[in-house]
């Protein structure tokens, strides 16, 4: 972290172009050059409660670095930490295999710790009803991205949900978008760097009156553009990954959340879905 830090910093200094800061913007500064994975997506009023200020001090320091505003700030600052993220010098492990697999599980750990108490809950549960009350939820998503969004599919369609995910993109992608209706509900998940058909889809989606929800790392996001509810949540990996630990555990508490809204419901449909599962003998026996 120190060699992100220090460009970070170096970043922070070239844009205040020798401009003097004063105490309590210099604490905001510190928090965003220290903790630059929480200042990338947290709001401005998180960072002024980390920092000991107010909101106001948050937005006059973006201003003092010549930006409109934190979100403007936030934009630009993001774009440069995360793509020195992608170096291979940027934070990589250099204690072994051991140290890397710690790293891993640390940034994990401390992303979901982020997580906690920066979600959105009110936006998390805009969704589940969003998801329930459509007779059809389209998850859209692309490579690595996919990993949490098959996990929400699955997981509502063998509890009774109408609910497919379309990840091959293109003639697939096209045809399942002309499909939809305004009755319909359209989930994404997209993370910097940003797939072109999973925000194209969004757009689409949102053109014909469907209900779009987008789960990204960052609410400025070009996904966010195009949704009704945005979710954001930490994606920053190690070394050139991305993370998708935290995407999937808001998949399983989506899907929990879901099942919660008509027990009944979920239990006669995992039931059925059982019975074929047995049927078309997918287990190996205990």
């Amino acid at each position: 972290m120190t060699d992100q830090v220090h460009t970070v910093g170096e970043w922070l200094d070239t844009r205040s172009d020798g401009a003097r800061l004063g105490p309590k913007a210099e604490r905001v500064r510190h928090v965003v050059a220290t903790q630059p994975s929480f200042a990338s997506y947290a709001t401005a009023a998180e960072v002024a409660e980390r920092a000991e200020v107010n909101g106001a001090t948050v937005v006059r320091f973006a201003q003092s670095l010549g930006f409109a505003g934190w979100p403007q700030f936030q934009a630009e600052f993001r774009s440069v930490y995360v793509v020195r993220r992608y170096d291979v010098d940027a934070g990589a492990p250099t204690t072994g295999h051991a140290g890397v697999l710690a790293t891993a599980f640390a940034r994990d750990a401390e992303n979901l710790q982020s997580c906690l108490h920066s979600f959105d809950f009110t936006a998390g549960a805009a969704v589940v009803e969003a998801i329930h009350a459509a007779p059809r939820t389209l998850v859209v998503a692309t490579g690595t991205h996919a990993l949490p969004a098959q996990g929400l599919a699955m997981m509502a369609a063998s509890r009774g949900y109408d609910i497919t995910l379309e990840d091959r993109g293109g003639a697939h992608l096209a045809n399942a978008l002309a499909r939809l209706t305004n009755d319909d509900c359209v989930v994404a998940f997209s993370f910097w760097q940003h797939y072109k058909q999973t925000v194209a889809a969004l757009r689409f989606a949102k053109q014909v009156g469907a209900t779009t929800c987008a789960v990204t790392d960052t609410r400025h996001s070009p996904a966010a553009d195009h949704a009704d509810h945005v979710l954001v949540i930490p994606a920053e990996g190690i070394s050139n990954f991305r993370s998708m630990t935290v995407a999937t555990s808001l998949a399983y508490g989506l899907a929990a959340a879901l099942i919660a809204i008509e027990p009944q419901r979920s239990r006669s449909a995992i039931a059925h879905v059982d019975t074929l599962w047995q049927d078309m003998d997918f287990f190996v026996p205990d």
